[in-house]
């Protein structure tokens, strides 16, 4: 058996719905290519970025003839030329951001989703000397991870040249893109000249540096294992305390970007968020200050999802919850309704004197500035009288002498 379908034959990929994103070029082909003979139907993804011209077109057309001579599901995907041309624009790191947002998109359809890239061990040592001239720490000297989130990379211990040999020794054509030999990326110049050089006074150069990799990769996964339960919390509040961030170390902070896929330069945005204002947000991401720490947009939606009920009731309970209220029937306006906060609504709480703005309310509670007028509060007639979790109006409060209340509250599983 080649090198290249034991690399495929080991990772036990029956048990996954697979997608394998091919480009046209040798490496891409080489692993669609490979997996048929072992049985594998996956999805081809190609990502047209429209860079090249006509070549671009060329390359679509070469998957799709590809795809359809194995009678393989595809989807071709254009990038927006907007989103890797203009000034500023990073043309490599805008176009990486665009096809692992849509690598996550198929991961997250179905838990037995999974993607296949490519990448083998010379695209490793390359990535070991960027993430050295960027002054990374272990979470990028490690290099990419055989699988990890979803992804799947299983050359990467093949080189280039092994994966050449059996294109060649199995008369597989593939596209080339000239803008491989163009040296005005810094990945480039290292593939097309720093690293060739050294390896001509070292041959072992590569293999020292997979290794060196290797226990990096290893602290990494100790740093991950340590804060498992942490990140699995923080991931189901949707919220980190900025207490807790504090004491983490930074690979330990880095280790969060990369559960979260955010950015390693956001670890010091997040640091200035603990001294902005209330609902504060960092640009271009989903994070933004709360009242004690951070959170991010994805995990709140559930807020337009809360359900409300209604119901009489004879006495008033020794002790409740926030979440629900007792009122007298006989304060209020009919109809009862439920709406959302509006910044004009007020509402006159126990023990304060005049009444309090809604939105300052919520403010103090930690409502983001975004969710506020989405809040849901009730009013009777247009008086405010509740506001779920905040506060509720005195002159609505049931007595304990009235003989009929009645209890609105939130129908939760946690309240």
């Amino acid at each position: 058996m080649s090198v290249v379908k034991e690399a495929l034959s080991k990772l036990d990929l029956q048990k996954f719905n697979l997608c394998v994103a091919c480009s046209g070029g040798l490496d891409s082909t080489v692993l669609l290519e490979a997996l048929i003979p072992l049985g594998f139907e996956p999805m081809v993804l190609h990502i047209n970025y429209q860079l090249r011209g006509e070549e671009s077109d060329k390359d679509e057309a070469f998957v799709r003839s590809l795809a359809q001579k194995h009678k393989l599901e595809m989807e071709v995907v254009r990038c927006p030329k907007e989103l890797t041309k203009g000034k500023g624009i990073n043309l490599q790191e805008a176009a990486r951001k665009f096809r692992h947002e849509l690598f996550r998109e198929f991961i997250q359809k179905l838990p037995e989703n999974r993607v296949l890239l490519a990448h083998h061990s010379d695209d490793q040592v390359e990535t070991f000397f960027l993430q050295l001239m960027r002054g990374s720490g272990i979470f990028g000297l490690g290099g990419m991870h055989t699988e990890r989130n979803g992804i799947i990379r299983p050359f990467l211990g093949l080189s280039k040249e092994d994966l050449r040999n059996y294109a060649l020794e199995n008369n597989i054509q593939w596209r080339e893109d000239a803008s491989n030999e163009e040296n005005n990326y810094k990945r480039n110049q290292f593939r097309n000249i720093i690293i060739p050089q050294l390896l001509e006074t070292n041959p072992g150069l590569n293999h020292s540096i997979q290794l060196i990799q290797t226990a990096f990769r290893e602290t990494q996964q100790a740093v991950q294992d340590s804060l498992k339960s942490k990140l699995r919390s923080w991931e189901r509040n949707a919220q980190i305390p900025f207490s807790e961030w504090s004491e983490l170390t930074m690979e330990e902070r880095i280790a969060c970007c990369h559960y979260f896929s955010w950015p390693i330069w956001m670890i010091d945005r997040i640091q200035g968020l603990s001294n902005a204002k209330l609902s504060a947000k960092i640009d271009k991401s989903s994070l933004f200050r709360t009242k004690d720490g951070f959170s991010w947009n994805s995990n709140f939606t559930e807020i337009s999802q809360w359900e409300f009920k209604i119901e009489e009731v004879e006495f008033l309970p020794k002790s409740f919850s926030k979440w629900e209220v007792y009122l007298d029937p006989a304060s209020m306006s009919i109809p009862l309704t439920q709406s959302f906060a509006d910044a004009s609504d007020t509402i006159q709480r126990p023990g304060v004197k005049g009444k309090t703005k809604v939105f300052k309310l919520l403010k103090d509670a930690g409502i983001p500035e975004q969710w506020r007028d989405s809040y849901p509060v009730f009013k009777s007639g247009k008086e405010t009288i509740w506001i779920p979790g905040v506060a509720v109006s005195k002159k609505h409060l049931a007595p304990s002498s009235t003989r009929l209340i009645i209890k609105l509250y939130k129908a939760s599983e946690n309240h």
